[in-house]
C-alpha cells in the first residue's frame, strides 16, 4: 500500500477468524494486520514498528462467501462492515493512532475494502491447529482516509492497498 503517496510493505502479518453472537446475530470478526519496522538498529528494543490493523465483521450468512465490499462504520460492533486502526510509533516513542472513522467527530472515512479470494478450514496458530474454522487464506485490495484518534493533525489517504494472506501470522 501506498500511505500518503509513500509505499508501505509489511514484514509480519496475521489473520485471524472468530465468530461471535450478539443481539445482531452471529458474525465472524476477521482481524488482518500488517506491521514493519522503521528506523531499525542494532538493539531490537530501539527499533520503532507501524501497524496496520483491518478489522471485518462478517455476517453468518456471508461466512461461506464473503468476497465483496465492505464500507467502514464508526462503532465497532456493526455487521458487514469494516474499521481500521494505523498506528506509528517516532523515536520520541510517542506513537500516533489513526481510526477510520470518529464517534466524536462523526467524521467518517472514504472506505473501499474488497475481498477477492478466500479459503476456509481449521485455522492454526504458530502450527498449532485451534479446531476452529475461519478464514486460511483471504485476498483483496482496500484505499481509505483515516483520522488522527486524537482529533489534531491531517488525516492519512492510504491508496494502493492489497493483501494476500494466508495462515495466522506470517513473516
Amino acid at each position: 500500500m501506498k500511505v500518503d503517496g509513500v509505499e508501505w510493505k509489511v514484514t509480519m502479518t496475521t489473520l485471524f477468524t472468530k465468530e461471535h453472537q450478539t443481539d445482531q446475530g452471529k458474525y465472524y470478526y476477521v482481524y488482518l494486520s500488517g506491521s514493519r519496522v522503521v528506523g531499525e538498529s542494532c538493539d531490537p528494543e530501539e527499533d520503532f514498528v507501524e501497524t496496520m490493523g483491518l478489522y471485518i465483521n462478517i455476517p453468518a450468512s456471508k461466512f461461506r462467501n464473503p468476497k465483496g465490499t465492505y464500507p467502514t462504520i464508526i462503532k465497532e460492533s456493526e455487521l458487514g462492515h469494516l474499521w481500521c486502526v494505523f498506528t506509528s510509533s517516532t523515536e520520541l516513542r510517542d506513537a500516533s493512532i489513526y481510526v477510520s472513522g470518529s464517534c466524536d467527530t462523526i467524521v467518517k472515512s472514504t472506505v473501499t475494502l474488497e475481498i477477492t479470494g478466500f479459503e476456509i478450514g481449521s485455522q492454526s496458530i504458530f502450527g498449532r491447529c485451534t479446531n476452529t474454522q475461519g478464514y486460511t487464506k483471504l485476498s483483496g485490495n482496500f484505499q481509505l482516509d483515516i483520522f488522527p484518534m486524537d482529533g489534531s493533525g491531517s488525516k492519512l489517504k492510504i491508496t494502493e492497498g492489497k493483501f494476500n494472506l494466508s495462515d495466522a501470522f506470517g513473516w
